[in-house]
């Protein structure tokens, strides 16, 4: 493949770039991005424990309950949040606490736009 071609299958497949977080006093668009994929890794790594058949897509299926996210997207953001918690242990939580980071995945997960 080439790098249009590469370009096109990353866009299709592995993008959140359908997240449309507006920025907040805190922290920028771009930023907020960063945070849903520490907060989707963090409480993965929480519960992951508790529950060992727990995986990132199914954490995203469980949130997307009344969301309506297309089941690609899903999917992508679910293999971008194993990627990057390879070999992790730690994610920031952004001073966010119990119920506060689960209302902030969601709000961020609201943002996706579908063109």
């Amino acid at each position: 493949m080439n790098f249009n071609e590469l370009r096109r299958f990353y866009i299709e497949n592995f993008s959140i770039g359908n997240l449309n977080p507006s920025s907040t006093k805190e922290h920028s668009s771009f930023e907020r991005k960063l945070i849903l994929i520490s907060l989707l890794c963090y409480v993965y790594n929480k519960n992951k424990p508790k529950n060992p058949d727990l995986t990132y897509y199914s954490l995203l299926y469980k949130l997307n309950k009344n969301l309506d996210l297309p089941d690609n997207f899903l999917k992508g953001l679910a293999i971008i949040c194993e990627d990057f918690s390879y070999n992790c242990n730690e994610f920031p939580t952004f001073g966010l606490e119990g119920k506060k980071i689960l209302e902030e995945i969601i709000n961020i997960l609201k943002s996706y736009m579908p063109f």
